[in-house]
């Protein structure tokens, strides 16, 4: 029985800690603040989201985009440079994460056709 408790209350925490990571995304958007979303997946090492993605949540200028990659360049730069913050602990990088790869540009011109 203080098995199928602790199975629970562990269930539990991580279902609530989970909503306040998707409630913190949302609001940014909500909120328009695309150089701190950028920033903030950036640091947990998540992928970038492109331009659709993007529009899905409100962005539709290029300029949106812009702050929001400026925001995810720097946040990418402090985790694959081992700034440790409790996110970066928690979520440590994916192998060759931070490895830069010679086939695409650090900056990603070559993707949008600069």
């Amino acid at each position: 029985m203080a098995r199928f408790i602790r199975f629970f209350l562990l269930s539990l925490l991580l279902v609530l800690v989970s909503a306040c990571t998707s409630q913190y995304e949302a609001n940014l958007a909500n909120n328009k603040q695309w150089e701190e979303l950028g920033a903030y997946h950036g640091e947990q090492g998540y992928r970038e989201w492109n331009q659709t993605e993007l529009g899905k949540h409100g962005a539709y200028s290029e300029t949106d985009y812009e702050k929001y990659r400026a925001g995810y360049l720097q946040g990418r730069f402090d985790y694959c440079s081992g700034k440790h913050t409790v996110g970066t602990v928690i979520n440590p990088s994916y192998p060759d994460e931070c490895q830069d790869n010679p086939s695409s540009s650090s900056y990603g011109l070559l993707d949008r056709g600069y």
